[in-house]
């Protein structure tokens, strides 16, 4: 008898094979001989598939930071001291001025809030246990004794903790007022008028100027003549002292600017002006040479001092011309400063 006279189809393999050979052991013993060896028995089927690991227990989750206290308001700035009340002076008299108040004290600001701790962070949830590994069973023959199976799904893993939120940040103190200012201290009596100073000196007196006029009518003049003119309103004649200017206050005659002008011009031989004092002295306003129509005798360089009651008169001393000029009449001004 073999263990192929002893199938059971209604008995998994691995119990089939061990009653087999718990009968041939009982045979063997009653007979007490031994009998052959049986065939080898068909592979025992796949063993049983291990145990799935429990899932993960999910962390907690964490505790909630603590509100940071409110800072202390700042208190409030000291009111300025009032300055002294100046002492009445005597009537006139300027007191000094009064102290400027103290200003106030600025308030302290007040300090910051603390900033709120962060919340702690939940833990981490434990991993699952991993299943204990099943019994190996015998190794069976596939596409004989078995056949590919549904692959087993695989174990989910366990959840990670929440992570806590973020404790609220604490709030900032709110800052002191500022301190008053205090208030300006009253202003001293008016002290008194200092003494008036001395008069200066009286400055120089102002310089006065002024202009005589001075003309001739129309003349031809003559060679080597000499003749004279003043203010009167007519042609020079070589008489000296009738043509008078008579001043009437102490003076300096500073300028003299005397016109000339000629209907025929004449050649340019030397034509001289002078200021003649009191028919004697002689001072030159300027020579011309020139054989122009016009001609301009001018000196702004004069000094010729005067005394009230003197005169003077317009000299000119003609040269002799090539061809001499014609219908000449005179003009001009001298300028006098007493």
């Amino acid at each position: 008898m073999t263990k192929k006279d002893f199938p059971n189809p209604d008995i998994p393999h691995t119990h089939a094979i061990d009653e087999v050979e718990d009968l041939d052991t009982a045979l063997a013993t009653a007979v007490g001989l031994p009998g052959p060896q049986g065939e080898v028995g068909p592979p025992g089927p796949q063993g049983e598939k291990g145990i799935q690991g429990e899932q993960g227990i999910r962390g907690e989750q964490g505790i909630q930071g603590v509100e940071g206290p409110k800072g202390d308001t700042g208190p409030q700035g000291v009111q300025g001291i009032a300055g002294p009340h100046g002492e009445t002076g005597e009537r006139g008299l300027q007191g000094l001025q009064g102290d400027q108040g103290i200003q106030g004290v600025q308030g302290v600001a007040g300090p910051q809030g603390l900033k709120g701790d962060t919340g702690l962070k939940g833990d981490t949830g434990a991993k699952g246990d991993t299943g204990s590994t099943g019994q190996a069973g015998y190794t069976p023959v596939k596409g004989v004794d078995y056949f590919d199976g549904a692959t087993g799904s695989t174990g989910a893993k366990g959840d990670t903790g929440d992570q806590g939120p973020q404790g609220i940040q604490g709030i900032q103190g709110l800052k002191g007022d500022t301190g008053d200012t205090g208030p300006q201290g009253l202003q001293g009596e008016q002290g008194l008028q200092g003494v008036k100073g001395d008069t200066g000196s009286q400055g120089p007196a102002g310089v006065t100027r002024y202009s005589i006029n001075v003309q001739a009518l129309t003349s031809s003049p003559g060679d080597g003549a000499t003749v004279y003119f003043g203010t009167l309103p007519k042609a020079p004649i070589a008489t000296a002292n009738v043509s008078k200017v008579y001043v009437r206050a102490n003076c300096i005659i500073k300028r003299a600017e005397i016109y000339c002008y000629s209907g025929t011009a004449g050649t340019n031989e030397n034509w001289s002006l002078y200021v003649r004092k009191n028919g004697t002295t002689d001072t030159l306003i300027a020579t011309v040479g020139a054989n122009t129509n016009q001609r301009i005798f001018s000196n702004p360089d004069l000094n010729i001092a005067m005394s009230a009651g003197d005169y003077f008169e317009i000299k000119s001393v003609q040269p002799t011309w090539a061809t001499n000029p014609l219908t000449t009449i005179y003009g001009g001004y001298v300028v006098v400063e007493e």
